[in-house]
Order: C-alpha cells, then sequence, then structure tokens
C-alpha cells in the first residue's frame, strides 16, 4: 500500500516496545565500586533525562513495583537507601536489571543483608558526601564524576586517600545535597546551580568537624569491610561471628564479655543479644567494638578472621552521641491527641506526618512511638491526598494535550511527536512523560479524543 507524499502515515504503536538504556559503564574498582546512587545519575546524564524522571520511567513499566510507588516519599526520605541493603535497593536493582551487567548488584550493600540489620544505627549517611579532592582527580583521570559506594555510611567522615572531612553542604549557599536531583550532575549545587568543589566565595568558610583517630580508622575500616563484601557473601556469617567474639573473649578477659565491654567503652551487656538472641550487630556498635580490639568488622564475620588480631591492649572508642527518646506526660499526651485529632478531623486540609510533628513539638519518629494508631491514618490520608493532587493534574495535562492535538488536526496539520512536544512544552510538559505519550498515542487512535 503507497501513500501519496502530503498524506500523513499514520503511526503503527502495537508493536512498540520500550528502548533498551544505554549501558553505562560502571565506575570505580571492585574494591572501590560506584554507588547505585550515583550510577543513576549518570545514567540519567547520559540519556539527557532528569534523575527523578528516568526512574519515575522505570517504575511505570514495572508491574510489580508501580502499584507500591509513591514518588513523594520516595524522593523526600527514601531514595537514600538505594546504596543500602533494605528493600528500596532491591527494588532498584531489579528496575536496572535489564539495562545493566552483573556487576550492579556490586553497587549497593545487599551482600550485607544476610549480617546487618535493615534499618541499624549508623548505617547510612542522611545527606550525600564527597571529597572535594577525589572528584577533582576523577576530572583529570578523565572519568565520569561519581560517589564512590564507601561514601554512603554514616561513619564514613573522612577520606582515607585524602584525609580530609567529607563535604555535605555548598560551599556557596550552604546547602544540603538531594540523593536524586532533578538535574543529572553531581558536581553543582541542587539549590543554587553553583560548583560543588570550588572553593567558597568571599569570607565564607563551612566549618569542618576535627578529624579524630577514631575516624580515620573508620575510614579506612569501612573501605576494607566494602572490598570485602564478595568474600563476606560467600563466606561471612552471624555464627562465624559469635565464634569470633568469644574467641576475642577468651584471649583478652579470660572469656568474660562483660569485661570486655566495659574494657572498650562498651555498656557491660552490650554484644548479648548478638551472642544469645540471634540479633545483628548496627554498625555504629560495630565500629567501636571492633576498633577496641583492633580489628576491622569483616574479619568479625569470616572464619579466618582472627588471624591479624595481635592482641594488643584494648583501646576505649569515643562513645556516640545518642538523642533520647521524649517522655511524655499524662497530661501532654491527652493534649498532643486532641491536637492530632483535630488534624484528622479537617475535611480541606491534609499535611504530612513531618509538618503535624512541628505543630504538636515532637520529631517525627516520637509521634510514630506514641500515638501510632494517629500517625498512621495521617500518613493515609496525605499519601490519599497527594495521589487525588496528581490525579487531578494529570487529568488536567491530558486534556490539555488534547486540545493541542485538535487545534493542529483542525488547521489541517498532523499532529507529529514533535510538532505536539514543541505545543506542550509552553506549559513544561514533554512526551518523555510515559503517561503523556501513552495519551498522544491513544489520542491518535481515536481520533483527537482522551477517554
Amino acid at each position: 500500500m503507497s501513500h501519496s507524499p502530503t498524506e500523513p502515515i499514520e503511526d503503527d504503536f502495537s508493536d512498540c516496545r520500550p528502548p533498551t538504556l544505554y549501558p553505562l559503564p560502571i565506575q570505580g574498582s571492585t574494591e572501590t565500586p560506584e554507588g547505585l546512587l550515583s550510577w543513576i545519575v549518570g545514567l540519567a546524564q547520559a540519556h539527557s533525562l532528569g534523575p527523578r524522571t528516568l526512574v519515575k520511567h522505570l517504575v511505570d513499566q514495572s508491574d510489580v513495583h508501580s502499584d507500591l510507588w509513591s514518588d513523594t516519599a520516595f524522593f523526600e526520605r527514601h531514595c537514600g537507601t538505594v546504596n543500602g541493603l533494605g528493600r528500596y535497593a532491591q527494588m532498584m536493582l531489579e528496575l536496572v536489571d535489564t539495562t545493566s551487567s552483573p556487576a550492579v548488584q556490586g553497587m549497593t550493600l545487599i551482600g550485607l543483608a544476610n549480617l546487618l540489620p535493615a534499618n541499624g544505627e549508623g548505617l547510612l549517611a542522611r545527606n550525600p558526601r564527597w571529597c572535594h579532592a577525589c572528584l577533582c582527580d576523577q576530572a583529570r583521570r578523565g572519568h565520569r564524576p561519581h560517589h564512590p559506594l564507601l561514601w554512603s555510611f554514616e561513619h564514613y567522615r573522612v577520606c582515607q586517600a585524602h584525609w580530609v572531612s567529607m563535604s555535605e553542604h555548598c560551599p556557596a549557599c550552604g546547602a544540603t545535597q538531594a540523593f536524586l536531583p532533578v538535574y543529572p550532575s553531581l558536581l553543582h549545587c541542587s539549590a543554587c546551580g553553583e560548583s560543588l568543589i570550588a572553593k567558597p566565595p568571599g569570607n565564607y568558610c563551612p566549618q569542618e568537624a576535627e578529624i579524630g583517630d577514631f575516624e580515620l580508622w573508620c575510614a579506612h575500616a569501612l573501605a576494607d569491610l566494602v572490598a570485602h563484601i564478595p568474600d563476606l557473601l560467600r563466606a561471612g556469617s552471624l555464627a562465624q561471628m559469635r565464634t569470633n567474639l568469644q574467641g576475642i573473649a577468651n584471649r583478652q578477659t579470660g572469656g568474660n564479655r562483660k569485661e570486655l565491654c566495659e574494657a572498650i567503652g562498651l555498656q557491660p551487656r552490650a554484644i548479648n543479644g548478638w551472642m544469645g538472641k540471634d540479633e545483628r550487630p548496627s554498625m555504629a556498635l560495630l565500629l567501636r567494638l571492633c576498633y577496641g580490639v583492633g580489628l576491622y568488622p569483616a574479619g568479625v564475620f569470616l572464619p579466618d578472621g582472627l588471624d591479624g588480631l595481635t592482641g594488643a591492649k584494648l583501646i576505649k572508642a569515643p562513645s556516640g552521641v545518642r538523642q533520647e527518646r521524649p517522655m511524655l506526660g499524662y497530661r501532654q499526651r491527652e493534649r498532643i491527641e486532641r491536637q492530632l485529632e483535630m488534624v484528622l478531623g479537617q475535611a480541606d486540609r491534609h499535611p504530612c506526618l513531618q509538618e503535624v510533628a512541628q505543630e504538636v513539638g515532637l520529631t517525627r519518629h516520637a509521634l510514630k512511638y506514641w500515638f501510632r494508631r494517629q500517625s498512621e491514618e495521617i500518613v493515609r490520608k496525605n499519601r490519599w491526598s497527594n495521589a487525588r493532587r496528581l490525579e487531578i493534574r494529570y487529568e488536567e495535562d491530558h486534556r490539555f494535550l488534547s486540545s493541542v492535538v485538535h487545534r493542529l488536526q483542525s488547521d489541517n496539520v498532523y499532529p507529529s511527536r514533535r510538532r505536539v512536544n514543541k505545543e506542550i512544552s509552553r506549559r513544561s510538559l514533554s512526551l518523555m512523560r510515559p503517561d503523556l505519550i501513552r495519551a498522544y498515542r491513544l489520542t491518535l487512535v481515536k481520533g483527537g479524543s482522551i477517554e
């Protein structure tokens, strides 16, 4: 069948398949791999997309994860755990599995999932950190700017290569950075756009934490832990941890675990849960223990882990500052409960849990601890409100797209993707958005009407 030169050829989308993403090379080495979040930012940059747009697209293509998706909660709170060992790390690995090599598995801490708790204290940093000297070295070598997986740890606060404090704030405006920024760059501030590795302007000088022996030791210990993830995945176990800890106690204190803990500055029963209750060690406590006995954390879980133990004198590790849980009196709880019920009774306002916590003078975690039922209801109503608002916005975008197609057809102009994309870009829309491209295709099939 032939077509005249002026007759538009109707697009056939019946056999269309999602395009294959560009297989971006992974930076770093097997011992110091790139973090998965950093790789996703690079993947988005290679496709001229925003990282958040790319993640939304990947989730939209997944039948498994699309129903459990909440983009607001993910980008605000959960995406920082993608480099970790929880469910969001596993989700992201499954989403990029068809676009990458098996080496992507090594860009997260999933290999430690059988040894450490998924939400243990002191595992992952609350904000992205970077070493400006390392990023400059990457540029000199012609490598793509990237954040090693090692930088994801909460206790990695000193660069082991340059012996400088890790940066956490923009040198120009002082803002912290997002784990998945809107613009695909790891070298520019997501708030002001200035360089993250340039010298601070004027007299502004961000305060740097003092580098101590413990912080420097933690940097080397965590680097050793990441390098040994393949060995830990193959031979590491909690049973071996209990055997090794008992062996350390036998060497140092004649088998007395209480005396061992007190000698290195821990609570007398700090490791009893690990030894007799099948509890997994938190990273914060594990680092203090290993620093005190002179052993890297990876050796605690491996069969030959005690081979490098020198038996030197025990050292007390500095204690971490832990926020105390607020204690509420009866009348105070009663007052806050009335405030929460008033918030739940408002039909025209559905605030997030963080906003409500600030109103009643508590943290979000304390609110969830003391008022679990109300907190769950506040979260549920907020998610419903966000979903409804997004649904209304999408309906408006689809109607605008339909009007653009109708107008072009009424002017005897074929509504090609390029023309339509140019028209809807005036409202900051793009056919790159999965729902809009589906609506566009449906409009052509049904003659310019969206149902």
